[in-house]
């Protein structure tokens, strides 16, 4: 009887080995020796993202059948990239349970360029052969979310410009500002406007190097960035509250329509919401004068931008030069598929129609040639707001949903 159990026992331990990705030294009188193989472990156990796009967030997953010969362990893996990376540090999993234990570990990736993604098991003091996929990164024509939301806090108004060839972004509901770094894809704090109490700022422009923001103080502020200060420049010709009709509502961080904040041809525009009124800005003497309304008040999902001389804001153009409004031939609103809003790009206005990139030449407009590109290429559908461009990005720091959500992570477009 007692060689009957011995010998079942013995074939049990030998079926574990087999199984296992360690060969042991199970029947030796001297201590025991594990080693860890490539032994069953194959490609199909690795998982990988093989198609990723610059800066996006990205998963390498190692399952293997993992046993220990003594009654505690370490298994690690540790993961290595050939091209450039940044990702979280390996970590090990502890064997509890010998002798056998599927062991899953997950390891998170940014990629920023093409390269192979390998991984190594070790144990015990031994190393299995390098199990490795090749990631290609995509970096033209990409739409996509930063994982990391962005830190100025969730506000359904926002202004986002492009200030001497830097953006940056902040306000709507808070007194906050931030600079965008296109190599990190870190949002750096900046000085918000000192002494202010229940401030926004729901719209701004860039003009020469120098930033401008509108308040619902009714007052206009002028940021310089390379001293990193705001000074106060006066008072509109109006209240923004009247303006923008914000006594309509109780809770005023609930004001959902699009407000224009753009400059062209060296003046700023500011105005509209769900109203029909539009002011002009000139810094060489720093004053204001109200021009034509809008012959229809702005709806909810309207696009407001201006381009070439002319103010787009949902199916109405306006033309600075003869400070008339015609009604054009295409509607920016998101109810017929327009998301996100134009931003000047590459000497065109980009933008996007029912999930395809466009661009828009003042006249007409024309869905983008990828290239053969078709990846990571869907526009965000149902969001309106105010993007701003660098060198090879579109960056919409956050996006307003007309269909009631907000959108608290970066959105970018890519084409480098």
């Amino acid at each position: 009887m007692h060689t009957f159990l011995t010998s079942a026992f013995k074939s049990i331990l030998i079926l574990t080995a087999v199984l296992s990705i360690q060969s042991c030294s199970l029947f030796e009188e001297e201590d025991e020796i594990c080693k860890v193989t490539a032994e069953p472990l194959t490609h199909d156990n690795l998982k990988v993202t093989e198609n990723a796009v610059y800066r996006g967030a990205g998963v390498g997953t190692v399952t293997y059948l993992s046993s220990t010969c003594s009654d505690d362990g370490t298994t690690n893996a540790t993961w290595t990239y050939s091209g450039e990376a940044l990702f979280d540090a390996a970590t090990s999993y502890t064997n509890a349970v010998p002798p056998a234990l599927i062991f899953d570990q997950s390891s998170s990736f940014e990629f920023l360029t093409s390269g192979t993604l390998c991984v190594q098991l070790t144990a015990w003091g031994d190393a299995s052969a390098k199990l490795c996929k090749a990631v290609k990164v995509h970096r033209k024509h990409v739409w996509s979310r930063y994982q990391k939301d962005f830190p100025g806090g969730k506000s359904k108004q926002q202004v986002t410009m492009n200030i001497a060839g830097d953006v940056y972004s902040g306000f709507g509901m808070f007194n906050n500002w931030y600079k965008f770094d296109t190599t990190t894809f870190e949002w750096a704090p900046r000085a918000a406007i000192p002494t202010l109490l229940d401030f926004n700022a729901f719209a701004g422009f860039s003009i020469d190097g120098t930033g401008y923001l509108v308040g619902n103080n009714s007052k206009l502020y002028a940021y310089s960035p390379g001293a990193d200060t705001w000074i106060e420049k006066g008072a509109l010709p109006e209240l923004v509250s009247t303006v923008l009709n914000l006594g309509a509502f109780d809770v005023r961080s609930e004001y959902s329509f699009s407000v224009l904040g753009a400059s062209t041809g060296g003046k700023g525009y500011f105005g509209l919401g769900n109203q029909d009124r539009l002011f002009e800005y000139d810094p060489a003497g720093n004053t204001w004068i109200e021009l034509t309304k809008k012959p229809v008040k702005g709806i909810l999902g309207d696009h407001t931008f201006a381009y070439n001389g002319k103010i787009f804001s949902g199916q109405y153009i306006y033309t600075i030069a003869t400070d008339s409004w015609v009604k054009g031939n295409d509607n920016f609103n998101v109810s017929v598929g327009y998301s996100p809003g134009f931003v000047p790009f590459n000497g065109l206005m980009y933008g996007g129609l029912t999930g395809k990139t466009v661009t828009f030449d003042g006249v007409n407009l024309a869905t983008l040639d990828l290239g053969g590109a078709n990846q990571f290429v869907q526009v965000p559908l149902l969001r309106n707001g105010n993007g701003a461009s660098t060198g090879n990005f579109i960056i919409f720091p956050r996006l307003m949903g007309a269909n009631g959500s907000d959108e608290m992570k970066m959105t970018y477009y890519i084409d480098r």
